[in-house]
């Protein structure tokens, strides 16, 4: 069981760094990248994923990985999928995953604001 569980880790781990993450933005909270090669447009809805690096960690969370789902008409984003790591870049041991499936309404001049009115005209 140890080795099953082991596995599925070392998996988790290496998909996370394995992503060719591009820093997009910064503030006091952390360095935030995004995946290009993950999103994908679909019907007006937009998927991607994201990494922030915390400047401090939380918890014991020295960074997370997020995918998200965005509708570009209403503006909206709703977080799928959340999954903390013990280490900067999304490396080391998964401390949490959660699937909040959480709508946001992002505010102008907010990091998320930015990324998904770019995201929402980003071609492939």
């Amino acid at each position: 069981m140890k080795t099953i569980l082991f596995s599925i880790l070392i998996l988790f781990s290496i998909n996370a760094f394995a992503i060719n993450w591009k820093k997009v933005a910064e503030n006091k909270v952390g360095n935030y990248y995004v995946d290009f090669d993950s999103i994908n447009n679909h019907d007006g809805l937009v998927y991607y994923s994201d990494l922030v690096n915390f400047i401090e960690p939380f918890k014991g969370d020295f960074s997370a990985i997020s995918k998200y789902k965005v509708d570009c008409v209403k503006e909206k984003q709703t977080w799928l999928a959340v999954t903390t790591y013990s280490e900067p870049m999304g490396k080391g041991i998964i401390n949490s995953k959660s699937f909040p499936n959480e709508a946001i309404y992002p505010k102008s001049n907010t990091i998320y604001f930015f990324l998904i009115k770019n995201l929402c005209n980003y071609k492939k």
